[in-house]
Formats: C-alpha cells, structure tokens, sequence
C-alpha cells in the first residue's frame, strides 16, 4: 500500500531511512530484504544506495526517487517560485537570459525544458491562474477570456519576469503538453480580438529583437522547433498585421533543410499585400535585399531554394554578405556547375578561379583525375585543409582517400586546429572518419574555438555511429563522459583513479560531463564517484555537479551527485 508524504516530509529524514534500509538489507535482515523485493520484484542483486532510494520512492508511489525529491522540493517552493520556474521553463528562449534579458552564455533549448514546465504545471495546476502570462502559458483557454473580459489591456501587459507579452510567449511555447498543440490558435484569437501587438519584440539586447511571428517559425543556430501549430498561427499573425517580411525568421530557415515551404508562404502573404518588392530592398534583421542575402546563404548547399531565390528575383551576379565574395564563385569553388550555370543564366560573369579554387572546385565535382593532376603539379596544394574538409562535407570517401594517397596529413587542420577527424563529426561522415583513423589520424585533437575534441563534436551532433567509432580508442574524459562510455571510462580509470578529478576544459571535471541519457548519466557518476570524483566541486559559474545535472533534466543522476555530497 503507498505510503503518503505528511507536511514535515524532507529529503534528508527519508535519506537517512533509505540507508538504514540498506544497512538492514545488508545485515542480512529477511524483513528487510521482502520489504524491498515487494516494490522492486526486478531486484536479483544485492542493492546499492540509489536501488534502495528508488524503492522508498515506489512506497510513496513515485516512479523514481528523482521525482519523489521533486515533489518535497516543488512543496518547499513558494508560489511566486514555481510560477517563475514555469515561465522560465516553459518557452525556447534563444539563448536569451530573462534575468539580464541579454543574449549570452544561458540554457541551450531543447525537449527536456517543457518537459520540466509541464511537469511543474501538473503537480501546480494553481499555476496556470496566477496572472495573463501564465494562463497563456499552460493554455487555459478560458482562463485567457475570463482575464481579458475584464482587462483588455492585459493583452499588451510586460511581464514583469522577463519582459515578454502574452502573444510573444504564445509564439515562443513548446510545451510537450494536448492543449499546447491544440489550443494555441484559439488563444491568439482571443489576445488579438484584445487589442495584442502582433509586432512586439523579445528584446535580445542587441536593439532588434526577436518578433512573435519569428518564434512561431522557429528554426535557427540550434535548430529550435517551430510551433506545433507554426503555419496556421503564421497565417493568422499576418493576416492582423505581422510584417511577412520577418528578417530573423527568413535567417533562421536558411539554415535548416533545403525546402522552401517558409519561403513560399512568406512572399505569398506579401504578395497579397503588393508588398514583394521590399524583399529587394534592404530590411530590418537583414542588411543586403533579403533575396540576395538568402541566395549567399543558400549556395552551394541549398539548390532548391537558390533556384527558388532566383525565380523570384535575387541577382545571379549577388554578393556573399560574409564573405564579401560573388555567390556565383563560391558555387563554382564547390565544383557545383549546376548552380554555376544556373546564376549565369540570372546575370552572374563566370568566374577565373586559381589554381586552389580549382582544386577545390575538381574536390567538389569529385573528379579525381582532375585532382591528381592538380596535385602532381602543385604539392602545396596538399598542405591546405581546404580540400579535405570539402571531401568531407561531401561525404566522398573515394576522394578523401585519393587526397591521402597523394601525401595530404590525416591531421589536416585550419588554424584553429579544427581537423579533418572533427570535420566528419559535423557532417556524419562515418566512412572518412574510419579511412582518417586508419591512415594514422589523431583521436583526440583539440580545436581552439570551443576546446573540444572530435568526440565532444560528435556527441554534441548526437551522431551515435561517431560516437562508438571514437569512443573505443578515445583517452578524452570528457568526451567519455558525455558519451556514456562506461567501459573505456573503467578501463582508464583502473590505470590512472586520478584522473576521475581531470579537467579536460578548464573548471570542468568529467562530473560536470554527464551523458544526456538518464540511466548511462547514473551509470557514469557512479562509476567517477568509485574512483574519486567530488561532487563538491564547483564550476566557474559557482555550480556544483548535481546543480548542473538538474539544470539539464538529469534527475536521476543530480539526486545521486547531491546524496554524496552529503
């Protein structure tokens, strides 16, 4: 039968039982052990700490002593707390700090935020009535009407927490939640029909801003979802008066897939407005016409919408905003004769490339014949990352291996020390990456951009086949860590236990580097704690290791680090 938390429950009486049971257990007390077994029927070995935390947590009818530390905490918080957790929480914020309200060094987005809201919002439906913000933030529908019929100047109210508006939180929700995916378009209605401005802006410290039509849209350096309701929502902000000439949201689907759904519905609304000769001229958020500036980020990458780009009006002879170079060079460097042809055809001058740029542009038609030759006559050529990282990005294994045959290193780099090995971590090219190890390349250089390794690179880009084929020979801790490699991590370990404090970065001990996974995330504390590592460490921000584990969602594993802080 379960068992209920009175008001003087805390963590620390039920710890202190959880290790009594333990040492009961382990004393070899029957009771004791049938106790367990009725809750953890699955348990066959002798139980560790955590396995006897996770039965108490069932005798409370917790699925995980995680969420039994939760429930204690989120009943120690106070109201006015779990309100600004869920806000908090509950949107894709762009790496925009609300307590600064400046971009910076803040949670990246992802799946495990509304996760956490949502979770707070079930345990505390008494949230969603605090105010317009959070009503809109868990979609209460009539809570949203209810608040309006008496105040209509609630549908323009700035968040005192953040500074956001009701419609720009709208915008940027992604609440794994039935009423987050269903419910959204109702709720614009009824904060239009209120008078909401459709052009308020996130301000991200720069002057611009981000506005709400860009977070419905989504997309961007972290590739962060569109809502789930983006296209309806989209029409509707447009058609009460959202600019469908949105500068950031144009960029922020540049740089995702080569389709142009956002493109053609974008200029679509503009052109019911007579509008689309403003996406020639230069436009907030985009310096260049916003055309030409989409043509310099589509090429060579993107065919389909550079085709698109060009049919609608950009210049074929349009400059890359970066890099200051004709587009129409940067196809022809990429061997892309398609594209080369193609803005010829709207206006471009083809371009005389030199002798590298012509490398180059043999590397990215694949035409190894051209490239031997190129090579045979000029040796420097193979001195240069260049070719190798468009071999690559290519994923032609055939002519990564014809450029090492002719005497390029393995090691190839830029000046940064990115190398090659890193190259194919970025771009999933598992094949080169095998062909790079077996002619000799280095496993764990370290570029000097973000200090990391080509296992961390890979482990960031969740290419799992990347991550197995470096793991196996990896010696960096932190990439181990992050990979969950509990094996390659023992077997390091048993030949240097110091090495559980290592730092591969500056400040941050390999605790700091657990695996996104709940379970390998345990699996890997416990293995460093084994051998050492202190959970009282404190990174340069003042966090210890189960701060930053519950920050990122690991539960499991924050419960852990915390318990043996104790």
């Amino acid at each position: 039968m379960s068992r209920s938390l009175s008001s003087s429950s805390s963590i620390e009486v039920l710890r202190r039982e959880a290790k009594r049971w333990l040492k009961s257990i382990t004393g070899g007390d029957g009771e004791a052990l049938e106790r367990l077994r009725k809750v953890c029927p699955e348990r066959t070995s002798a139980p560790k700490l955590r396995e006897v935390q996770q039965a108490l947590a069932r005798e409370h009818g917790f699925a995980s002593w995680a969420a039994l530390k939760q429930e204690i905490e989120d009943r120690a918080r106070t109201h006015a707390e779990r309100v600004r957790l869920f806000l908090e929480k509950s949107v894709h914020r762009y790496g925009i700090d609300p307590d600064t309200r400046k971009w910076g060094d803040y949670e990246r987005d992802g799946p495990a935020r509304g996760v956490r809201a949502a979770s707070l919002l079930a345990h505390h439906p008494e949230i969603a009535l605090d105010s317009i913000h959070t009503a809109v933030a868990a979609h209460d529908v009539e809570a949203v009407r209810s608040l309006l019929v008496r105040n209509t100047g609630l549908a323009n109210d700035r968040s005192a927490f953040d500074g956001w508006t009701p419609l720009l939180r709208l915008a940027y929700i992604r609440l794994p939640t039935e009423p987050a995916r269903t419910r959204a378009l109702e709720i614009a209605r009824l904060l239009l029909d209120a008078g909401a401005d459709v052009g308020a802006l996130m301000d991200d410290g720069s002057g611009r801003g981000f506005k709400v039509l860009t977070g419905v849209i989504g997309g961007g350096e972290a590739g962060q979802s569109p809502h789930p309701q983006a296209e309806a929502l989209a029409r509707l902000l447009i058609a009460r008066g959202a600019d469908p000439l949105d500068g950031q949201a144009l960029y922020n689907t540049s740089l995702g897939e080569d389709d142009t759904f956002w493109l053609d519905l974008l200029w679509t609304q503009s052109e019911k407005r007579g509008e689309t000769g403003r996406w020639h001229e230069s436009v907030p958020d985009v310096l260049p016409p916003a055309l030409d500036y989409l043509l310099g980020n589509a090429v060579p990458q993107h065919p389909n919408r550079a085709a698109w780009l060009l049919a609608h009006g950009a210049h074929g002879d349009a400059t890359n905003y970066y890099s200051k170079q004709p587009v129409v060079r940067h196809a022809a460097i990429a061997g892309r004769t398609d594209l080369v042809t193609l803005l010829v055809a709207h206006g471009a001058a083809l371009p005389e490339l030199s002798n590298d740029e012509r490398f180059l542009a043999a590397v990215g038609a694949g035409d190894i014949a051209v490239v031997r030759r190129l090579a045979s006559a000029d040796p420097q050529l193979l001195q240069r990352h260049e070719a190798m990282f468009a071999a690559i990005r290519q994923r032609r294994t055939d002519v990564a291996e014809a450029l090492l045959d002719l005497g390029m290193s393995p090691d190839a780099h830029d000046d940064q020390n990115f190398t090659a090995l890193h190259c194919t971590t970025h771009c999933g090219a598992l094949e080169i990456a095998r062909l790079l190890i077996a002619r000799g390349a280095e496993i764990d250089p370290c570029e000097l951009r973000h200090g990391g390794t080509p296992l961390t690179h890979a482990c960031y880009h969740e290419r799992a086949d990347m991550i197995e084929l470096l793991a196996s020979s990896s010696c960096n801790f932190r990439g181990l860590c992050y990979a969950g490699a509990v094996a390659r991590l023992r077997e390091l370990l048993t030949g240097e236990p110091e090495h559980a404090n290592r730092e591969d970065r500056p400040g941050e001990p390999a605790l700091f580097c657990l695996p996104g996974d709940e379970d390998k995330a345990v699996e890997v504390a416990e293995l460093l704690l084994s051998f050492g590592a202190n959970p009282s460490f404190r990174n340069p921000l003042g966090q210890t290791p189960a701060q930053v584990a519950w920050r990122r969602g690991l539960d499991e594993a924050a419960a852990l680090l915390e318990d043996r802080q104790r």
